[in-house]
């Protein structure tokens, strides 16, 4: 199962395809975007085994430079992802894929390298590895998700203090090379 309407929040167990899944937009972004993407991860709850998640593959798309941000934007419209203003900045710019009623990717564009980039990575990687820290994650959202089912927006800063506290952590511990 893979899909959610925009805005809205439902958690559900961790499912093995979403490795499949991402691999897929992964072979679709690199033939869209070329070399100005970097590098493509898999991000978010969709990416650490076992940890229940919105059924949303979240990707992270690393480019050079923030002026190579402007190259993606028609490249990714073409294949089918929405630019959204309102959850971008000057650091990281947000997509979706799908439609309002089933929204099945959230794609976020960084600078690779950069401190966002970092903190995906070392998050990810925290959860990976600290089962402590992801059974703590997945109580946390499975609360939030039953408090704020209708408001994705409120649900996601809800989380922010507890994602901020384990970045913190886990970026001073050295990450392994791959």
């Amino acid at each position: 199962m893979i899909g959610l309407k925009k805005g809205t929040v439902r958690i559900v167990l961790y499912d093995k395809a979403w490795v499949i899944l991402f691999e897929k937009e992964k072979s679709i972004l690199e033939k869209t975007l070329g070399p100005v993407a970097i590098d493509i991860q898999h991000v978010g709850s969709t990416s650490v085994p076992g940890m229940p998640a919105k059924p949303i593959i979240d990707i992270a798309v690393g480019v050079r430079t923030i002026k190579d941000f402007e190259q993606c934007f028609e490249p990714l419209k073409n294949a089918g992802y929405i630019f959204g203003p309102e959850a971008s900045n000057w650091r990281e710019l947000f997509f979706t894929k799908g439609q309002e009623d089933k929204i099945t990717c959230h794609l976020h564009l960084l600078k690779y390298d950069g401190e966002l980039w970092k903190n995906y990575l070392a998050f990810r990687w925290y959860l990976r590895t600290n089962r402590k820290c992801a059974r703590e994650y997945a109580a946390l959202k499975e609360r939030l998700a039953n408090k704020f089912a209708e408001n994705r927006v409120k649900y996601t800063a809800a989380k922010s203090k507890f994602i901020h506290e384990k970045i913190k952590i886990a970026r001073n511990i050295p990450l392994p090379t791959p």
